[in-house]
Formats: C-alpha cells, structure tokens, sequence
C-alpha cells in the first residue's frame, strides 16, 4: 500500500471520527444512549439470569457474578451509560469477590453456557443471599435515579435485574 493511500484512508476515518463526534456525546437530551445497546444489555442479562437460574443455588452467585460483568461490559465504551456500566460492575465485583473469599474448594467447577462456575460453601448461603440482595437493591436504585433520558434507557435493565432479586427463589 503506497503512501498516498495509507494518507487516504487515515484522513479519511478521521474526517469520519469528528463527523460522528457530536453523535457520541453525552447530553441532558440523551444524546448517546440506544435503544438497540439497551436491548443489547437487557438480552445478555436475561439469557445469563435464565442459565444461571437452572445451576444449583451454591454456583449461582458466582454465575450471576459473571452475567453482571458481561453486561457492564457491554456499556464500558459509551460513556452516556456510564452509571448503568458503574451499577452493573459493583454487582458482579462484589458477587466475585464474595465467591472468591467463600469458595468451596471440595464442591469443584462445573460449566454451564460457557460459564465456569465455582460454588460457594453450604454454610456461607446465607450470608451470599444477604449479599445478593443487597446489592441489586443498590444497582436498582442507581439504575433508576437518573433523569428522563436514564430512566428511558437504564429503565428496562434495571427492570432485568429486579427480575432476580434472590439468590434462590
């Protein structure tokens, strides 16, 4: 490839980046915020949530642990999601760490839906539920106090994670 349309190119998706610029901000309006990325997210959590419903109830906090990063994932790169992608990653880093302290070494790893799950131990169920509560209570009410434009967006996933409120139903 010469030069010349090496220089193309690159001018060319640089003309592209500050053309889509405004697109990408964040605004009071909503500027920046999706349905279809909303969508996205809200999939991802239901097709995890269901996955993890079906494990036994001492792997499932480390599954939904895994479902919650994957979501929060998906909103890393787009800063109009901000608090959603702040919500989401407090769960699933606090359901890790939990299950990284609780392990239990004896129970094993097992896979389910490309997850691989650790268990926590029988006797720290009931501490992981108060948990598990506990911080989708939280994620709830930062999914849902933002304004207008939040509550059209963060509203469906945090309709998602009240979908769940309990470790075992």
């Amino acid at each position: 490839m010469s030069f010349f349309t090496r220089f193309a190119s690159g001018f060319a998706v640089t003309c592209a980046l500050f053309a889509a610029a405004p697109a990408l901000s964040q605004g009071a309006d909503g500027a920046g915020l999706s349905p279809s990325q909303t969508a996205r997210v809200v999939s991802i959590l239901d097709t995890g949530f269901t996955s993890c419903a079906s494990a036994a109830p001492v792997y499932r906090l480390d599954c939904f642990s895994q479902v919650y990063r994957n979501g929060s994932k998906l909103l890393a790169n787009n800063a109009s999601y901000w608090e959603a992608e702040v919500a989401l990653t407090r769960v699933g880093r606090n359901l890790y760490t939990f299950v990284r302290a609780n392990t239990d070494a004896k129970a094993g790893r097992i896979r389910l839906e490309g997850f691989r799950l650790k268990a926590v131990s029988e006797a720290k169920m009931p501490e992981a539920e108060k948990l598990y509560a506990t911080n989708i209570a939280r994620a709830i009410v930062l999914l849902r106090g933002g304004g207008e434009a939040e509550e059209t967006f963060f509203g469906p996933i945090a309709d998602e994670v009240a979908k769940y409120p309990k470790l075992i139903p």
